[in-house]
């Protein structure tokens, strides 16, 4: 029974251990963002931010309650834990991807940035898919791919109609 008690409380160590690391990692990056220089205006940061957190939690959504295919635990650490990813960490990564590829010039570089921030937000899906906070259930690997792709496309697309508003000056 004492092995038992063991192995329960090395995994709720590891549990732990991961979703500390997980928050050690949405404060870094938060801290990172408000070190770099910005070469975004801050009414776009706040727009981008509020687009991305919208895209984030409609996917989370509609995959959760229609589709049953994640599933968020009921405990409450792993849902604050979730609440963080949805409107922090996610946006905030979407944001720096914005904000990097506005930064390099070139077409390759560009797209060196656009699979990079594919493989970080993948990565870190189904880094939360090991730690508990957000299950897949019957999913597919490049259905998450597919959702990054389309979703930073989208961005793009609407930083191009966001800035040609914002910068033409009310003509």
């Amino acid at each position: 029974m004492k092995g038992l008690h063991f192995l329960v409380l090395f995994i709720k160590g590891i549990f732990f251990n991961g979703v500390v690391l997980l928050y050690h990692y949405e404060l870094d990056c938060h801290i990172f963002f408000t070190k770099i220089k910005k070469r975004l205006h801050s009414l776009e940061i706040i727009v981008y931010w509020m687009i991305s957190s919208y895209l984030f939690q409609n996917f989370s959504a509609i995959c959760y309650m229609n589709f049953k295919v994640l599933t968020i635990p009921n405990n409450i650490q792993l849902e604050l834990a979730h609440f963080v990813n949805r409107i922090i960490l996610i946006p905030l990564l979407m944001v720096l991807f914005l904000h990097f590829f506005h930064c390099v010039k070139t077409s390759f570089r560009k797209m060196v940035v656009y699979l990079g921030f594919i493989f970080l937000l993948v990565g870190l899906e189904w880094l939360s898919d090991i730690l508990g906070v957000l299950n897949h259930v019957n999913w597919k690997t490049w259905w998450s791919f597919i959702f990054w792709i389309v979703a930073l496309g989208i961005l793009i697309c609407f930083k191009k109609f966001f800035r040609s508003l914002l910068f033409k000056g009310g003509r």
